[in-house]
């Protein structure tokens, strides 16, 4: 009955073995110095991508402090279902950890939330992130990224001008309408939104499973004035909802990672050169008398070695981890790095600073239709499910991306906005949404009913900032890592009135018929906006897309750390290529851009900019 699901991690550890021969290989710890054009650190969703394409024309290293996620996670990072159950993906810091997966990163106190501290979920694992995302695949919208270009004063940052890098990273299989068996949860989209050539390596399709929770929640959103989108999320456009794509292979119904897809992609290449360091840490940047990146200082079981870099290196360890490493090396505000007898190889104030986090609050009901949890209640019918994952990538076990919708909020739900909050909202772009709601089912035996339906509100404009900084001069000392959820008062005025539109939805009669009981949280008591707000303190999570903490600028922009081309103001020879370089964080979800924007900078390396 499991005999897939665990062939599907041998398949994939025996092919990295395999194939890893001569120049191609894969290691655990770094043994002795060695010398390669490019050294990059980190293995995760960026990561991969500028070394897969460095590596057809140049020798490269990946440095990557965790292992397999097939040997470390099982079919936890493999099979869709599976990837939104992982135990260590909660946000309370009394989570179950998973140390071989995740980095263990908690939060200060949250001054602002109810002094909670939080849980931030990263990938520690060849493939980083991407093998405990939850694999939504769309991008940002035209304003947005427009708004990117001109921060950094670089046209080519407009959506016109990026498409093709995100073209050159996709391959889009259209839903098959007999395998996903879904009428009621009508997919709309470009069919021109990836490349869909072999040398596109990431693999993005719909589930060939549907919950029934989900498409009747589904209905509330445009019964309250979000219509079905006409074209889907891949345009540059966020506005009204759609069943949105995931980083799946539609063949079989499996994750696709920065791993199986770039990495396998590039492995399979006898000419590429390419050596991976697996359970092995970057300490430090190694910089010259000229402050060029001359190599990594890199940390296993084997011992301590310098890995050098005749070209480059470039910092992919993710918003948390690049800032932490960047000061380790000198690189940050000169007083934290004077404070722990850092030397200083450049003074760049904005490392760390400028955190943008967005946080989502929801509301919940019973509801009657199962989720595909519920489907998974009792041994006979998980054992259908198996069946049908096994035998055609279908059933429950294929569930993955769902429903999304997007909006600015309606007008009277804004007469309580302060003038500050409405100003604040009104210097987004115009095509920038303010909420994202996204609704979701689970089991609710606990709650007394089959299923706890979800509705939830997704703030996409945050004003709070916070900031990532080090507690030590150690690299084995986690960052000190402040979300800043809630401190600026404009993000819970825009939370609140968007919970009440969350209840709206509740109340259409779309949901009449399906909802069991009085609402469950938060409930039918807390009604004031001073309650709804003390709610949302308490209760407010995170939807893991923290961004901007070495944010891109302008030269002489003494906030921004990377220019346009990802390099590191005040050294040579160093880039920073994960979700920490955006100026700020993009509407709706990251992965799609992020994946652009490695393909990006890769070309501006290989094309000498």
């Amino acid at each position: 009955m499991l005999g897939r699901f665990t062939s599907i991690a041998v398949a994939a550890y025996g092919l990295v073995t395999a194939t890893a021969a001569g120049a191609q290989r894969i290691q655990s710890g770094v043994s002795t110095k060695a010398s390669f054009d490019y050294v990059v650190i980190g293995g995760g969703t960026a990561g991969l991508v500028v070394a897969s394409r460095l590596a057809e024309f140049a020798s490269v290293a990946v440095i990557e402090a965790g292992g397999l996620y097939e040997v470390d996670n099982g079919n936890a990072s493999t099979v869709p279902y599976l990837g939104i159950t992982m135990p260590f993906l909660a946000a309370d810091e009394n989570y179950t950890p998973n140390s071989l997966m995740d980095w263990d990163l908690l939060s200060t106190p949250q001054v602002a939330a109810g002094n909670r501290r939080v849980h931030y979920a990263q990938g520690k694992t060849l493939g980083g992130s991407s093998a405990i995302n939850s694999i939504g695949y769309h991008r940002a919208t035209k304003g947005a990224y427009k708004r990117w270009a001109d921060l950094v004063n670089d046209q080519s940052y407009t959506f016109d001008r990026i498409l093709p890098y995100f073209k050159r990273s996709c391959a889009l299989t259209p839903p098959d309408p007999k395998r996903r068996n879904a009428p009621n949860a009508t997919v709309k989209f470009d069919p021109f939104a990836c490349g869909n050539t072999p040398d596109n390596p990431l693999q993005v399709s719909w589930s060939h499973f549907v919950d029934a929770a989900r498409t009747w929640l589904a209905l509330a959103l445009p019964a309250i004035g979000q219509p079905l989108s006409s074209k889907g999320f891949n345009g540059g456009e966020l506005k009204g909802g759609a069943w949105i794509p995931g980083t799946v292979d539609a063949k079989d119904s499996t994750r696709s990672t920065s791993k199986n897809s770039y990495l396998r992609r590039i492995l399979e290449k006898k000419k590429a050169q390419i050596t991976i360091y697996l359970h092995s840490r970057a300490t430090k940047i190694v910089f010259n008398d000229s402050k060029r990146a001359t190599g990594v200082v890199v940390s296993s079981a084997q011992g301590e070695h310098v890995i050098s870099a005749k070209k480059e290196v470039i910092l992919s360890a993710g918003v948390f981890l690049s800032p932490q490493l960047l000061m380790l090396s000198g690189i940050g505000p000169a007083k934290t790095l004077s404070d722990f007898s850092i030397n200083i190889t450049s003074d760049l104030p904005g490392v760390g600073q400028n955190l943008w986090d967005q946080i989502f609050v929801g509301v919940t009901h019973g509801i009657s239709p199962p989720a595909s949890g519920a489907y998974l209640v009792s041994p006979e019918q998980k054992a259908i499910a198996l069946e049908q994952y096994n035998a055609n990538g279908t059933g429950p076990y294929s569930t993955g991306t769902g429903y999304m919708s997007f909006e600015k909020l309606p007008a009277q739900y804004r007469t309580n906005f302060s003038p500050r909050t409405a100003t604040l909202l009104s210097q987004f772009p115009a095509d920038w949404p303010e909420i994202e709601n996204v609704p979701v089912g689970f089991p609710g035996g606990a709650f007394g009913v089959t299923t706890v339906g979800a509705l939830s509100a997704i703030l996409q404009t945050p004003s709070s900032r916070g900031n990532v900084t080090i507690r030590s001069a150690n690299i084995a000392d986690a960052p000190v890592i402040n979300l800043g959820w809630l401190t600026d008062e404009a993000d819970g005025e825009i939370l609140v009135a968007a919970l009440k539109r969350v209840r709206e939805a509740w109340a259409s009669p779309a949901l009449a018929n399906i909802t069991v009981g009085p609402e469950l949280f938060p409930g039918s008591a807390v009604t004031s906006d001073a309650a709804i707000l003390n709610y949302i303190k308490n209760n407010a999570a995170s939807i893991w897309h923290a961004s901007a903490t070495c944010k891109m600028g302008k030269a002489g922009d003494r906030s921004a750390v990377v220019d346009s081309k990802a390099r590191v103001f005040g050294v040579k020879g160093l880039r920073v290529v994960d979700n920490s370089i955006p100026p700020f964080s993009l509407p709706g979800h990251p992965q799609a851009s992020v994946y652009m924007l490695a393909e990006k900078i890769a070309d501006d390396i290989l094309k000498g900019r």
